[in-house]
This record gives C-alpha cells, structure tokens and sequence, in this order.
C-alpha cells in the first residue's frame, strides 16, 4: 500500500514538475487578431517569417516574439510652414495607417516598432514645405480642399518608401498669426458688405426697369383709350382742385354769380 502511494506521489510531482518546466521554458505564443508576430533567434537574428493570429511555436530560450499592430491607427502630427507670402502657416494633420504586413521584418530592422514617431513627423515637414510654399495664405483658406488633397497623395507616396500604408491624411487645423486671421475677418465683413449694397443696387435697378415698363405700358393705353385720357384728366382737375382749395387767395363765386353780373 505504501508502494503504491509512494508511486502514486512521484507520478503526481513527475507531472508538476514538467508542467512548471514547459511554462517556464514558454514553447509556444498566440498572435490576437490584428496583431502580426516576428521572431528574433538570439543565433540566427531577425528571421523573415510574419506570423498570423493564432496559436505558434518558438525555441525555448533562443526565440524571441516580437508583435507589430496592423489595424489602422491614427496618428497627430503638427508643424508649422512658411507660406509663399512669407506667412507662418501652423497646420495639424491626421493620419489613419498600418505597416505593410509582409515588410514588417524590414521596418523593424531599419525603424523599430516606434517607427510612426519616426518617419511621420519627418515626412510631415518635408510635404508641408513644398505644398504651403506654393500657395499664399488667402490661396490656403480659399483652396482647402485642394491644398489638403496634395498634402494627402504627397504623404502617401513618401510613406510609401518606409513600407507604411496611408489610408487618410486630414487637414485637421490650420492657424495663421494673429494680424493676418484679423486682416482676413476684416475683409471677408468688407466682402459681406459690398455683396450687400450690390444686392441693394440690384434691386433698385430692378425696381426702375419696373416702373419704366409700367409707364411705358401706361402711355401705350393713353394713346390708344379715350376713356383712359378722360380719367386722367378728370383725374388732374381734382389734384388742381384740391390744390386750389388749399391756398387763401383764390375766392370762389357761385356758379350764377357771372350770369347775374353781364345781365345787368
């Protein structure tokens, strides 16, 4: 009985022991989803295989796994520009990337993992101070759009030599000093109000055109209608009438009044 309990014991601490041994030795590693894996053998150096998810192997005590994320990240970067009227352009653009998969083992020999704080603020100023110099301050604000798509397709082909995939590059900020922000504000109201008395001036020409179209109407019917010619004319004897009445040296006779007087 004692035998076999003796037995039974070293079977049991046979198999602690070799299950403390294989985690402490680590043979194997899992690579999660979005996740790529490179190994660095402490004999042979960087190999040149890039592990999918799942569950691998590696050499005890000589293997060691390195993991790259390859889900797209974003990544802000701001630097400042000289514009080509010589006004300093401050600018933050947004990156969404991802390192190409099977050239991880390349940006890991020349970059590291750290290799977005490498290369994105270097190629950062490199772009902006060949698109901004192109442009004046004005031709920024006014040519957003365009100024952000060169920034863009500039950025992505430069990325392109460090084996990174650009996905989008956003024109997140842009900031001028403040003397020219206040002199543009000042001409964009200057603007506003010169649209405001073109309108007006508009409006007015055609309000003119209007009645010189009624006018023009009204003395074709005058020409052509006698009972029009008798309504204005009726019309204008009460206007003189009423003006008549008005004044304090006309005397009105009654209407027998002339009669009476070439009778006697």
């Amino acid at each position: 009985m004692n035998n076999n309990n003796s037995k039974l014991a070293y079977i049991i601490g046979g198999v602690i022991f070799l299950f403390l041994f294989f985690a402490w030795i680590n043979p194997i590693f899992v690579v999660q989803p979005g996740v790529r894996a490179i190994i660095f053998n402490k004999i042979s150096g960087l190999g040149d295989t890039v592990y999918g998810e799942g569950l691998k192997f590696k050499q005890p005590f000589f293997d060691d796994v390195i993991f790259y994320s390859v889900v797209r990240q974003p990544f802000d970067v701001e630097t400042t520009a000289a514009s080509k009227d010589l006004q300093n352009v401050k600018v933050k653009l947004r990156f969404l990337y991802s390192p190409k998969e099977d050239k991880i083992p390349l940006i890991h020999k020349e970059l590291r993992q750290g290799y977005a704080d490498t290369v994105f603020p270097s190629i950062t100023r490199e772009v902006l101070k060949a698109v901004i110099a192109k442009k004046t301050a004005e031709e920024i604000v006014t040519q957003r759009e365009e100024v952000s798509r060169l920034i863009r397709d500039s950025i992505t082909q430069r990325a392109k030599d460090f084996n990174i995939n650009i996905y989008d590059v956003a024109l997140a900020e842009v900031e001028f000093s403040p003397t020219f922000t206040e002199a543009i504000e000042r001409k964009q109201v200057a603007q506003q109000d010169l649209e405001a008395s073109r309108k007006k001036a508009e409006a007015a020409i055609v309000k003119a055109r209007g009645e010189a179209e009624a006018a023009r109407i009204i003395n074709e019917a005058s020409r052509s209608s006698p009972a029009f010619i008798e309504l204005r004319r009726i019309e204008a004897q009460k206007d003189i009438a009423a003006t008549l009445a008005r004044s304090s040296n006309v005397t009105y006779l009654p209407s027998n009044t002339l009669l009476n007087l070439k009778s006697k």
